[in-house]
């Protein structure tokens, strides 16, 4: 349960807590990087007394714990002891702190996102401040580090600070002294009561109505700050860097964790980096994986052992422990469980990537659903030995591609990969099929609109295709790897667009060109070849370079009618190669076969009807080939 409190305190205090070392940044925190125009804005706003926003701190000693820095420019003092982590407000108290209290130039950017870094020193012209006609944006101003302006490509001093002489000569005051301004200015007013020409009266007077108008309201400013307790969640630690930080990153639970971890000095992030360069490097399937789905398969297991340890000694009941890698349960991961579980879950994603290989799933670009490997990795974990089977080899396949297409991992996934991991293992071991292969139903109408690479299903099916014996047009081999990646093959229309849109009569609409039902693994030379064409145009150059009768066997396997081909019958095409990947899909989900051909027929009558009218239909010839009595 976390605690909180609102306050409201002086500035001045909250940098005398940073620059005793009290408050501290999270070692997560990324360094400071607000540019010089917004480090002079944050200056004017104060001045005028208007809002900056709040700050957010967390009161160390509880079960957040982090390994801790202090904030830029502030020197390693403070004996560790009651410190306050600043969550929210970094860029904002960094910035107050070096131009208000930093003996040293500030470290800023120049422009906005910039990586040149420049060091100033900031200024409030005196005299500007008190005309009522020069807008406070411009009585702010930000100098070199040698403290002289130049201009002409440096030829010419314009401005010279370079002494406290000319900081009163100039009515400059430094930024560093506004917090003691008084000292400075009895200075300040010493000097030109020993002057003639001072042009505003008494010096004294003058400088007192300054620190009325302007430095009263840096000394007296007041931030909103919101302090959480020690018993605040580190997931609401974690809710609070995704969705109310206002200037530090997007805290990911990962780097949480890693923060988390560094408190008991190991390094999640060197951890995970080698883990990390071993997979990417052995397996290209792997290549997207990340540390928060590693994480999530290590939580996964560790979750379950606890689980299973509470079953043993207590019994089951309503409060035994779940399966879980939900963020909470992540954030809640001992280091001891981390280091119990990453070699076997690094193992489990190893054996994930062999499985994929096994799918004719071969790059990060043609893994149907990256969420999937986790639980995929944490069932190779679980099961080991017991996958060697063939029976438990179809099992985990029937899973496998039930998930693919029945879409299952677009949402609610953690909730989904407890079930697979406790669902699957019974299962394999004899228990009840899962749920998500009991529930599951592939809807013909699904085909027609897998028209990009984006979706699951469609990454799936081009699987299928491969895994279900398609051969190179050309070459006649079967297409693996090696022959994927040496003659670029990639998924190509059979019924060119052009030709669609442009010459067939009638012309086919988009959505049934487009879908998958029209495209098939196709080498960028022979696609080349077919370029805009009609296949009755194309299929006769391909058979130059292989038999008549070598061509139509690889049609064939690519599920496409030879003869309605050859006679650019696209409707018949399309309705008997539907019917055909639907008749694949259903036989590798372990389904009963579903005729679809009904669904294919209708979707191409439609674009038939918005044409030429409901009347005209039966006379168009690649439209009754659609129809046809062995489609």
């Amino acid at each position: 349960m976390s605690t909180f409190k609102a306050n409201a305190l002086l500035l001045k205090n909250l940098l005398n807590d940073v620059e005793a070392g009290k408050i501290r940044l999270p070692d997560f925190q990324r360094g400071w990087v607000w540019d010089d125009d917004r480090v002079k804005g944050l200056l004017v706003s104060i001045s005028r007394g208007f809002p900056i926003g709040a700050v957010m701190t967390l009161d160390a000693g509880g079960d957040v714990r982090f390994r801790s820095r202090f904030v830029e420019g502030v020197d390693s003092n403070g004996d560790g002891r009651e410190i306050e982590y600043l969550l929210d407000g970094q860029q904002r108290l960094t910035s107050l702190y070096q131009a208000l209290s930093y003996e040293k130039p500030v470290e800023t950017r120049e422009r906005p996102g910039g990586s040149k870094v420049i060091r100033r020193w900031y200024y409030i012209d005196i005299q500007k401040a008190l005309a009522p006609w020069v807008d406070r944006d411009d009585t702010i101003i930000s100098v070199p580090e040698d403290r002289v302006v130049r201009s002409n490509f440096g030829r010419d001093e314009v401005l010279n600070l370079s002494s406290q002489e000319s900081e009163f000569e100039h009515h400059m005051m430094p930024t560093e002294q506004v917090m003691n301004g008084m000292g400075w200015g009895f200075k300040y007013a010493q000097y030109w009561q020993k002057r003639d020409g001072y042009p505003h009266g008494d010096p004294f007077a003058f400088f007192e109505q300054f620190s009325s108008v302007v430095l009263n309201n840096f000394t007296s400013y007041q931030l909103p700050v919101i302090s959480l307790g020690k018993g605040t969640s580190k997931e609401a630690v974690c809710t609070v860097f995704e969705k109310v930080n206002t200037g530090g990153v997007v805290l990911t639970v990962f780097e949480l964790v890693t923060a988390s971890f560094a408190a008991d000095n190991f390094s999640l992030r060197d951890d995970w980096d080698a883990r990390k360069e071993r997979l990417h490097s052995e397996f290209g399937v792997l290549q997207s994986v990340g540390g928060d789905q590693f994480l999530q398969a290590v939580t996964l297991l560790a979750t379950q052992a606890r689980r299973r340890k509470a079953i043993s000694e207590e019994g089951l009941s309503n409060r035994t422990p779940g399966i879980d890698c939900r963020r909470a349960s992540i954030l809640n991961l001992r280091l001891s469980e981390y280091q119990e579980w990453a070699d076997r879950v690094e193992a489990g994603f190893r054996a994930a990537a062999r499985f994929l290989r096994g799918q004719f799933v071969f790059t990060r670009h043609d893994v149907p659903y990256n969420t999937q490997l986790v639980p995929l990795a944490a069932l190779h974990v679980e099961l080991d030995s017991e996958l060697a089977t063939a029976n438990a080899k179809d099992k985990l396949n029937r899973w496998f591609w039930n998930g693919i297409f029945g879409e299952a991992y677009g949402s609610a996934i953690e909730t989904q990969f407890a079930r697979d991991l406790e669902q699957v293992s019974n299962h394999i071991r004899g228990g009840a099929e899962t749920d998500l292969v009991a529930q599951t139903i592939f809807n013909p109408e699904r085909l027609l609109s897998l028209r990009t690479r984006s979706s699951a299903a469609y990454k799936g099916l081009y699987a299928l295709q491969l895994k279900s014996g398609a051969a190179d047009w050309r070459s006649a081999e079967h297409l693996t790897f090696a022959t994927i990646d040496g003659e670029n093959i990639d998924i190509h229309h059979i019924f060119p667009k052009h030709w669609c849109k442009n010459i067939a009569d009638p012309v086919i609409k988009r959505e049934l060109y487009d879908s998958i039902i029209n495209k098939t693994p196709i080498d960028a030379t022979t696609n080349r070849m077919i370029g805009g064409q009609a296949p009755s145009r194309y299929l006769p150059r391909l058979r130059k370079d292989i038999s008549e009768e070598k061509l139509a066997t690889i049609l064939e396997a690519h599920w496409i009618d030879p003869d309605l081909l050859e006679r650019d019958l696209f409707g018949g095409c399309f309705v008997k190669r539907g019917q055909a990947m639907l008749d694949l899909i259903n036989q590798t989900m372990g389904k009963p076969t579903v005729d679809g051909r009904q669904v294919f027929r209708d979707a191409f009558a439609v674009g038939l009807i918005e044409q030429y009218g409901d009347d005209e239909i039966e006379y168009d010839p690649i439209g009754d080939s659609a129809y046809a009595d062995d489609v």
